[in-house]
């Protein structure tokens, strides 16, 4: 049976910028339909580990011995907080914890109670670093999850693409790009104007490193979960410039602030920097990029290699997450002669660095691709994804299906691509 095209209708309109210049608008559409089946996953149960820093326990210790914060128990005698001997190797005891209780109810007394001013604020910033304390003492390590079963469902989409461009008489192009969804509420759209300085894009672009460098290559017709995509930390940006020349493509981006967005702090940039040409028959191509946002930097590079129906291409992502934060120890109350502030903890903002792989080879109609992707942040168990599947292209649809390991939980889906 032959295929019916109901779209792919490209509409050229004469603008008033002069006799010579042309604008065409093109309309196009996509759709997938099919299913999705994703593993489901035993219940966890959740873990609580009292352990405190020695900084910590110190404070705990001498504030505990105040005799202006001194809890007592049913007989009488005076209860201490945590003891210093209580670190990061040696977890609180169940009864010192239920002290460092008391002791916060004490304190939170003194607050509300205190006879002078200096003594109540003295005891607040005591209580904001007992209260902090305790949070940390208390951190759960193993977080509950409920039982989750296999599920299947359809996944099925439709979105319609709108593309413009144009020449002014001095030759300067210009184009928009959009999209709606099925859904009516979701779209994209992007605007640009390009000459011999280079293209200017605004709206809804990808950061400059992540159009330089990019991702690996997917699987399955809706992608089955995307793992095989990085988390470039510049994905909101908004303003973007490029120029390309002798095989060496430049990008730069950044997000400017608009209507009632949040007021952006901190560095807000990124860039990308790629060479590609023809090594012996093959075409190579190798990209840097980095992006600033905030405190947080952001470093990745990519390396490429198509040959025949054969598609290789590696990626390395690391994020810095910011700077390590030193603790301090709390000033302990104004009972000791000194001045008075709240405990900080290290922050340790640890490296998270990921890296991957993928291959991909087309035979005629057929594709076959495969990629692993592993991301790796010190203190924190390393995980895995990968993925493998086949495209058949049947002229207008593709038939898709993908498996993917995502962290040790399966995801399979199974469907069709149409293009109008």
């Amino acid at each position: 049976m032959k295929n019916k095209y109901l779209a792919s209708t490209a509409i050229t309109a004469l603008t008033a910028f002069g006799s010579a210049a042309t604008a065409e608008i093109t309309l196009s559409g996509t759709a997938r339909l099919g299913f999705v089946t994703t593993e489901g996953a035993a219940a966890i149960v959740g873990d609580t580990l009292h352990s405190a820093s020695a900084g910590d326990a110190a404070f705990m210790e001498i504030v505990s011995s105040l005799s202006v914060y001194m809890t007592l128990d049913a007989t009488g005698s005076a209860v201490a907080g945590i003891t210093s001997a209580d670190s990061t190797a040696t977890a609180p005891t169940a009864g010192n914890v239920a002290a460092m209780r008391a002791l916060r109810a004490n304190i939170a007394a003194k607050v509300e109670n205190a006879i002078t001013s200096v003594l109540r604020s003295d005891a607040a910033v005591d209580l904001a670093s007992v209260d902090a304390i305790l949070a940390r003492i208390d951190a759960t390590v193993t977080t509950a999850v409920a039982k989750k079963s296999d599920t299947t469902s359809a996944a099925n989409r439709v979105r319609i693409s709108f593309a413009g461009s144009g020449e002014t008489d001095g030759g300067l192009t210009y184009g928009f790009s959009a999209r709606a969804d099925h859904s009516n509420s979701s779209n994209g759209g992007t605007q640009y104007i390009s000459g011999a300085f280079g293209k200017v894009t605004m709206g809804d672009i990808d950061g400059a490193d992540e159009q330089i460098v990019g991702n690996l290559a997917g699987v399955g017709f809706s992608g089955a979960g995307s793992h095989q995509e990085f988390a470039y930390q510049s994905t909101d940006h908004n303003v973007g410039y490029n120029i390309s020349m002798a095989g060496v493509s430049f990008a730069a981006s950044t997000d400017l602030v608009r209507g009632a967005d949040a007021t952006k702090t901190g560095s807000n940039s990124a860039m990308g920097l790629k060479w590609s040409g023809d090594m012996s028959g093959a075409t190579v191509g190798i990209g840097l990029g980095q992006s600033k946002i905030g405190t947080a930097t952001e470093n990745s590079m990519s390396a490429s290699v198509a040959m025949g129906g054969l598609t290789i291409k590696a990626v390395s992502h690391t994020n810095d997450n910011g700077p390590f934060v030193a603790s301090t120890v709390a000033s302990l109350s104004s009972a000791t002669g000194t001045a008075h502030t709240a405990a900080v903890a290290d922050v340790n903002n640890y490296d998270t660095d990921t890296t991957g792989l993928s291959i991909s080879y087309t035979m005629d109609a057929m594709t076959v691709t495969a990629f692993t992707r592993t991301q790796e942040t010190q203190g924190i168990a390393d995980k895995d994804y990968s993925g493998v599947g086949f495209a058949y292209n049947m002229g207008g649809a593709t038939l898709k299906a993908g498996f993917v390991d995502a962290d040790n939980i399966s995801v399979m889906d199974f469907g069709l691509n149409f293009s109008f």
